[in-house]
């Protein structure tokens, strides 16, 4: 009676377990989302033919505001800023880009995105430069009397012509290798659960939470590339020029490697491309860019479902065959007696 209250036990355990790891599958793989529109008030960012870089990154970001609530009604969306200043209403670019770190990190969010225009060359549009096409001779005389000498110089005749500015695409960054220090700082380690000692205090600079952090930035990275690269796949599928998905290692971008969660920066298009900045500013190019954003988040929500549950998947069956031997373990007992 004893063994069978015991096979009973083990299989109700199982149950339980198998419930409740059922249950962390079906939980949402993203519940808040951090949408920040760079630039804004004093900072508008590059400047376009007829728009700033700060305009476009507020309208696409608040479209995407708009669609993810539609698509992905569970997933909590937050704003940096949703007007023309400067986050926070700070006085500069410097203090604006700190609120907006400190504001994902207090709000606790699954992922950081931060929209922006690219730029280059030296004018949007382009610009016009001279060019040599020929020389004209010019004559003068130096001396007096016997001493005087002919003297030939070649002057350059210039035509002027217009540089068109033809850099376009997409590109997406992610924090920069050597910024780790910073993305570590930033890192929150998950609360213990009630199963564990709450009353346990480990400062920060314990090795055991230095390890964690370290653990913890390493796994960001890799969402946050896996995340970047899912949003330049829908940008090629949409037929956009793909530069990639990069890190700025001269120079570390602080909304990313200041933010404690997976973070990137999209750049959606060269506001200095006469071409590219109207299709920037049109409707139908913000609706592409949002609706490529969010097949981008789908995906990668399916990428960190699938994480889940081949973890547990594995978990789980490892806990299964353990009390399985140990139950056949049991009967084996039982049968020999």
């Amino acid at each position: 009676m004893l063994k069978k209250t015991s096979f009973t036990l083990s299989f109700l355990f199982l149950f339980v377990l198998s419930s409740s790891l059922y249950a962390q599958n079906q939980s949402p793989a993203l519940k808040k989302i951090i949408i920040d529109a760079g630039h804004g008030g004093k900072d508008q960012g590059a400047e376009g033919l007829v728009t700033t870089e700060a305009q476009i990154c507020l309208a696409i970001s608040k479209k995407l505001g708009d669609q993810i609530g539609i698509v992905f009604p569970d997933i909590k969306t937050l704003f940096t800023r949703t007007t023309d200043i400067i986050p926070g209403n700070k006085s500069n670019k410097d203090e604006g880009l700190r609120y907006r770190a400190d504001f994902a990190n207090q709000s606790s969010a699954d992922l950081f995105i931060s929209i922006h225009c690219n730029s280059a060359g030296r004018a949007p549009g382009g610009w016009n430069e001279r060019r040599i096409v020929d020389y004209d001779e010019k004559v003068s005389y130096v001396g007096k009397g016997k001493k005087k000498k002919k003297v030939v110089r070649k002057i350059p005749i210039y035509e002027s012509f217009y540089i068109p500015n033809t850099t376009k695409g997409t590109e997406t960054y992610i924090w920069t290798a050597k910024e780790n220090s910073h993305k570590e700082q930033m890192v929150s380690i998950p609360e213990p659960s009630s199963e564990e000692d709450s009353s346990i205090v480990v400062p920060d600079d314990d090795p055991t939470i230095k390890a964690l952090r370290l653990l913890y930035t390493r796994k960001y990275f890799a969402k946050s590339y896996q995340f970047a690269d899912f949003v330049q796949q829908e940008f090629i599928k949409s037929g956009r020029i793909n530069r990639g998905v990069k890190q700025r290692n001269e120079k570390g971008i602080w909304v990313l490697h200041a933010t404690g969660m997976p973070s990137v920066l999209i750049e959606v298009g060269f506001i200095s491309n006469k071409e590219e900045e109207a299709y920037l500013i049109s409707n139908d190019g913000q609706n592409e860019i949002v609706g490529n954003i969010i097949e981008a988040i789908r995906n990668y929500m399916q990428f960190i479902q699938k994480q889940k549950t081949d973890k547990n998947t594995t978990a789980t069956t490892q806990i299964l065959n353990s009390k399985f031997d140990n139950i056949q373990s049991d009967d084996k007992k039982v049968n020999g007696y």
